[in-house]
């Protein structure tokens, strides 16, 4: 036994420190690549601003005065036009902390931060976005322009003259690096967790860090381009660590960084609490851990060899005892009782340990899949809210535009130049802004006057709903919009989205002209964040089987990454999964298609402005991140209590000193407990060797070489359980046990015969006093019973144990096999 226990326990700790590893592995992976496909989000809606940014009227119009008289830089009215159009734009999109107009020369012309008195710049910035082939320039690197910032992050372009021949000017977005991150990283590290989550730029430096103290920005860190964990030193201490790439937004890789996850190594291996668990039954859990396929094979081999090697061991001392009863001349018999006693309780004891140490690990690993859910799902409602938060800033922003201004302020339906030079303005803008379906203008009866997509050109001339207009015409200032709730529309192939509208302004008035309308392609863009958001694998790839789900409050679904959940289709799940604050989240359990699955929900709680206290309040939208735990769920097995807490602790009886006993054999059938005199039982051996008897009564297993003969083994399960016999057999093959034979010899037939027991209890010395007869109503001709052993005075067991006779169950069994 001790032999076998330690092998036992050196599997049990490889399997620990894999599922450590695991864990660990797994959430810095998931960290590193959160952090960074999060960012390249973001900066993606950078590339499309640079370039709409750079093509205003109003920018442009100063860069060409100026070229035309560098005087006009030291204008009153156009620092005050320029000052005033610039902070209306990072009013809007609050990302930036600077805008910068520079001169072809690189002579600063305007910008929009006035502590910043830069007046030339010498970087080569000017002449790459003078001559790109690209859309935007993008720089990651120290620059003349940003004095004091060590890895700035800007993107520029070049501002063209009105009739597009040459460029005036060199406009550059400075964006809010080191606040996004932050952003980001306090989204995904906990304040009790020892993850640090950095930016790496192209030569390992970091250019952003959760924890300034442990890595600066500007340290070079050294990692491979392996895949998985590493172990790096780093000022004098270890960590593990993991790095990823962007995976890339719609082509956009970003500036060529990488995310950046570490722990101490001396803390990347603790597990925490398994609080995914407190509110899930636990009969529930035991459900799932029963027919979970989250467990390897040698991690669910474990609680089967322990029980193997401890039921060996009970075997041995059960027949221990029953030889010490039989040989009344052994030596020392009282002291060998006890001694064997001791050994058996060693080896439950031993047992337990096993079966502790393998359930808190299916129980770790059963919260860790918990969490991940609920991980996933505030990544999904995190990338909805900065996706939904640039639409709000679109709208806005393009409502603001003069040309748009001007033309609205006297709309002509009969005027096809008009309508022509609008919808340029409208497919440009498209072009940069590929989330969109359609963009729209419309006047200020509601008519639509021009928009982007041609496959809706027959709409030019028509009325938008009621429902859009008014209350985008009723807007009080540049900083309102307004969104649909998540509805069908024929301006998007009468399938479900959010159009989001602000109103447009007479140029020298403030009330409204019209309006725009912008169409979110919901479908592919939503499909997306949720694909992104789906559960994934140690080795990167996603989990089988997982899927994820954009919901109202109410249950309605909005997207669903699982094609059977359509749009509009409510959700069939717990309501306590939608019914949650502002940014609070909730894990679970549920059975879906005949399996067991992980859910994770997670309600929005907006982004910068987006969803703030004073922004337009809309429908409440729940993130859903479902994993699968098992291929099928355990059968049922209501009103069955688990065999092995029946086994964990077998009643034991034990005589007073001096008392008159009796010697009775006991044992569990399926989850009842009985016995049988031990001067009828030989023995109990193994199964091994069993063979089935073709034709024979299913009470029949079959029979196996006994001591040179045959003997015939029957299931007493048949004759004794209360219980519908096929669900007793589901129980009995459910159990971590391995079912074990009774060799019984009746005084009047020679020949043993055997009967399957599914654990075994105590060689109990049971005192005469204890033992009743058979009641007469159970006295008949078919029932196996001889006596009734009734519970001692003041023992905590208060079940009765049922005394079989060996005769009775052996003419039970001949009976019924004749008539077979």
């Amino acid at each position: 036994m001790r032999s076998d226990f330690n092998n036992l326990a050196s599997v049990l700790l490889d399997q620990l420190a894999i599922e450590y590893y695991k864990k660990a592995s797994l959430h810095l992976d998931s960290c590193a690549r959160v952090a960074i496909d999060i960012l390249t989000r973001n900066l993606f809606e950078r590339t499309a601003d640079i370039g709409f940014l750079a093509t205003d009227s109003e920018i442009r119009k100063y860069a060409e005065a100026v070229e035309e008289n560098p005087e006009t830089t030291n204008s009153l009215h156009w620092k005050k036009i320029l000052g005033s159009h610039f902070m209306e734009y990072v009013q809007k999109y609050s990302v930036y902390h600077n805008i910068i107009l520079l001169s072809p020369q690189g002579e600063v012309l305007a910008q929009l931060d006035t502590n910043n008195f830069v007046e030339r710049t010498t970087d080569s910035l000017v002449r790459e976005a003078l001559n790109t082939d690209h859309a935007y320039v993008e720089i990651s690197r120290p620059t003349d322009l940003l004095p004091g910032l060590d890895n700035p992050l800007v993107y520029a372009y070049r501002v063209m003259s009105g009739d597009d021949s040459h460029p005036v000017g060199v406009l550059c977005l400075c964006f809010r690096l080191q606040d996004e991150c932050r952003r980001i990283f306090e989204n995904l590290v906990a304040e009790d967790d020892w993850t640090i989550i950095t930016l790496l730029d192209s030569e390992q430096r970091v250019i952003a860090s959760s924890d300034h103290y442990q890595f600066p920005i500007g340290a070079r860190i050294g990692v491979s381009g392996e895949d998985g964990c590493q172990i790096i030193r780093f000022s004098g201490r270890e960590y593990l660590s993991a790095t990823r790439i962007a995976h890339g937004y719609q082509g956009y890789t970003g500036p060529g960084w990488v995310g950046h996850a570490l722990a101490p190594l001396n803390h990347a291996f603790e597990m925490s609490e398994a609080h995914e668990l407190e509110n899930i039954p636990a009969d529930l859990i035991n459900r799932v851990v029963e027919t979970a396929t989250l467990f390897s094979p040698e991690l669910r081999d474990i609680p089967l060899r322990a029980a193997t090697i401890q039921q060996e061991l009970n075997r041995a001392v059960w027949n221990g005892n029953l030889w010490l009863i039989s040989d009344q001349s052994a030596n020392n018999a009282a002291f060998a009782k006890v001694l064997l006693r001791e050994i058996g309780s060693t080896g439950i004891r031993t047992r337990s340990v096993f079966s502790e140490s393998t359930t808190n690990l299916y129980k770790t690993v059963l919260s860790s899949v918990l969490f991940d859910c609920r991980s996933q799902a505030a990544l999904a409602i995190d990338i909805l809210n900065r996706n939904l938060y640039e639409r709000a800033n679109d709208c806005r922003w393009w409502a603001l535009t003069r040309l748009f201004c001007d033309e609205l302020a006297h709309p002509s339906l009969t005027d096809p130049s008009q309508t022509l030079r609008l919808t340029d303005v409208l497919r440009t803008i498209n072009d940069l802004y590929t989330v969109y379906s359609n963009l729209i203008l419309f006047d200020h009866l509601g008519r639509v006057i021009a928009l982007s997509n041609p496959a809706y050109g027959d709409w030019v001339g028509k009325s938008l709903p009621d429902t859009w207009v008014r209350p985008t015409l009723a807007l009080r200032n540049t900083q309102s919009y307004t969104v649909t709730s998540f509805s069908t529309t024929d301006l998007y192939a009468g399938q479900p989205t959010y159009v989001y509208s602000a109103a447009i302004r007479n140029p020298n008035k403030s009330e409204p002209v019209g309006g725009i309308s912008i169409v979110f392609d919901a479908t592919p863009q939503f499909q997306a964040m949720l694909h992104d958001a789906l559960p994934r694998q140690e080795n990167g790839s996603l989990v089988p089987g997982a899927f994820a789900v954009f919901a109202g409050r109410e249950g309605y679904i909005i997207s669903s990454t699982d094609e059977s959940l359509q749009p509009g289709s409510r959700l069939s799940i717990d309501p306590d999964f939608f019914n949650l604050q502002r940014g609070e989240s909730r894990t679970g359990i549920m059975i879906r298609n005949g399996r067991y699955y992980a859910v994770g929900s997670c309600m929005e709680n907006g982004y910068r402005e987006y969803k703030s206290a004073e922004d337009p309040g809309q429908t409440d939208v729940v993130a859903l991140v479902f994993s699968p735990l098992s291929e099928h769920v355990s059968e049922d097995s209501e009103g069955i209590p688990s065999l092995q807490e029946s086994m964990k602790n077998p009643p034991a009886i034990h005589a007073g000193i001096g008392e008159n006993t009796v010697d009775i054999a006991c044992f569990f059938v399926g989850h009842n407990w009985y016995g049988i005199p031990s001067k009828h039982v030989i023995e109990v051996i193994d199964i091994h060797g069993l063979t089935p008897i073709p034709g024979a009564p299913d009470f029949v297993k079959g029979c196996m070489m006994y001591q040179e003969q045959a003997m015939t083994v029957f299931d007493l399960s048949t004759a004794v359980s209360t219980k519908n016999p096929e669900r007793e057999r589901r129980h009995r093959n459910s159990v971590m046990t391995r079912i074990q034979i009774l060799v019984l010899r009746s005084p009047g037939n020679r020949n043993p015969f055997g009967i399957l027991v599914d654990s075994l209890g105590d060689i109990a010395e049971i005192p005469v006093t204890q033992i009743e007869p058979v009641p007469a109503m159970m006295a008949n001709g078919h029932s196996l019973v001889e006596n009734l052993v009734k519970p001692g005075k003041g023992s905590p067991e208060r079940r009765i144990l049922i005394v079989l006779s060996v005769d009775r169950i052996l003419r039970r069994f001949a009976v019924e096999y004749a008539a077979a």
